[in-house]
């Protein structure tokens, strides 16, 4: 068995050297595909999911991954958010933390667009297109009827881990006594990170000490 972890924001593959170049987790479509690559046959993939979502266009794509590879299991250790939630759907079984949550809501757009109505009817008409799309992968996973998930969409719905089984959008719960690894989105202090910085900081303090010995040393000398 193999693992991929979708870990922080959902990003596309070109982004993905600034978030690494920043220490920030973050995680892309190549990341995923990079693990599935290194399976053998009928091998199984475990996908730890904790993320807020992020882009649509790479959580799609991590979707259609996840979808042909017929031995994928998602579990859900704290947040399933958005396009993370999309993402999720892809796997054979989605396997949910007893404290875990999905999230579902509408596709928002971003940035600022100059133009006529004409130009924001054409952005409104791709948004709701967008939509259908997203909602189709919760329908194919829970059986719903797709009016039904856009309803539940349009309302931001969290759904708990026995809200999201009920469902139809999880499988089971996880086995009692698994970590939760992350805490929401918003934090992007990972343990990793932590640690470097600690030990970073104690060479930086032994230089310092250091070259204090060094300048009592050259002054004690009349240097």
């Amino acid at each position: 068995m193999k693992e991929a972890k979708i870990r922080g924001d959902i990003i596309n593959n070109d982004t993905k050297w600034i978030y690494d170049w920043l220490e920030w987790e973050s995680t892309c479509p190549n990341d995923i595909k990079s693990v599935i690559d290194t399976l053998d046959p009928g091998e199984e993939l475990r996908v730890l999911v904790n993320s807020g979502g992020g882009d649509v266009y790479a959580g799609q794509e991590i979707y259609t991954l996840l979808r042909k590879c017929k031995n994928s299991v998602a579990e859900i250790d704290s947040l399933a958010g958005s396009a993370a939630g999309v993402a999720a759907m892809g796997a054979a079984r989605v396997l949910i933390s007893p404290v875990g949550m999905i999230m579902i809501h509408n596709v928002t757009g971003s940035g600022y667009t100059s133009g006529d109505y004409h130009l924001y009817e054409k952005r409104a008409k791709a948004l709701k297109e967008l939509n259908a799309a997203l909602a189709s992968s919760y329908s194919e996973k829970s059986g719903k009827p797709l009016e039904e998930i856009l309803k539940i969409m349009d309302r931001e719905t969290w759904l708990t881990a026995n809200q999201a089984i009920e469902m139809g959008f999880a499988d089971e719960t996880l086995g009692a006594g698994m970590q939760v690894t992350n805490a929401y989105d918003g934090l992007r202090l990972t343990e990793e990170i932590r640690q470097r910085v600690i030990q970073e900081k104690a060479e930086a303090d032994k230089n310092e000490k250091l070259k204090k010995e060094i300048l009592g040393d050259l002054e004690l000398y009349g240097v």
